[in-house]
């Protein structure tokens, strides 16, 4: 992304029990491809298509969430103005509801790029969505600090780390989402997103992780709550 981002938005989905995780799927980007959302400061708009199996991270359980879209924005105002607007109740949440159990759920701050590199024709990316809880030991800002910082870093330092992954972005959500969301726990959204899913699995079970990186998680999140989505992400700009 070439453009100032001042603003990240992540929509959480549940489908309709009597959906499958397929049907729902094809059925959300059918509609997101008839209709796409067009609307001013909208920068980026990707929707996450789950990919089954367990979370990958040691200090977060498989979030209980279907489909995760992220949008990225110019401006706070820009998204606040969408969500408040008869173009996003019935203009791109009505013909969608019939396909969710019930109203999305919201994490949004202002995004922290930490690293990216090209995506190349011969990749498959898969993000993991993570959704991490702060310890209560810590203030907001020591957990923003250790997670986008010295965390940061410290996932990045594997040996093979930056040949597997492609970009990783943390969102501190100091604030609730706009009230039209529904609200959730998590202090924040971090997306980290990997060549493809032999990249994920390959640095997931390195040493760096299981020695280094995993115990670092429990000094700042709360692995009791926190959790983690897995998806192929599909960019719909």
């Amino acid at each position: 992304m070439t453009q100032d981002i001042a603003y990240k938005l992540t929509l959480l989905l549940k489908r309709r029990p009597d959906s499958s995780p397929d049907a729902f799927a094809d059925a959300w980007l059918d509609l997101d491809r008839r209709h796409p959302l067009i609307t001013t400061g909208l920068v980026r708009y990707v929707f996450d298509r789950a990919l089954p199996g367990v979370s990958p991270i040691a200090g977060a359980a498989a979030a209980p969430y279907d489909a995760v879209i992220e949008t990225w924005w110019t401006r706070k105002s820009d998204a606040a103005d969408w969500v408040v607007s008869h173009a996003f109740e019935d203009g791109w949440l009505a013909p969608r509801s019939e396909l969710l159990a019930e109203r999305p759920a919201a994490v949004a701050g202002a995004p922290t790029l930490v690293w990216e590199r090209e995506v190349t024709e011969d990749m498959s990316p898969v993000t993991v969505i993570v959704l991490p809880v702060a310890r209560r030991s810590l203030r907001f800002d020591e957990f923003v600090d250790h997670w986008t910082g010295a965390h940061a870093q410290l996932a990045l330092g594997g040996p093979e780390t930056e040949d597997r992954l492609v970009r990783l972005e943390d969102t501190p959500a100091p604030t609730p989402p706009p009230s039209r969301f529904l609200r959730t726990r998590y202090d924040g959204v971090g997306a980290i997103t990997f060549a493809s899913y032999e990249a994920l699995a390959a640095e997931f079970g390195s040493d760096h992780y299981r020695d280094d990186v995993a115990p670092d998680e429990i000094r700042f999140t709360d692995a009791a709550v926190s959790c983690a989505f897995v998806g192929s992400p599909i960019d719909l700009t």
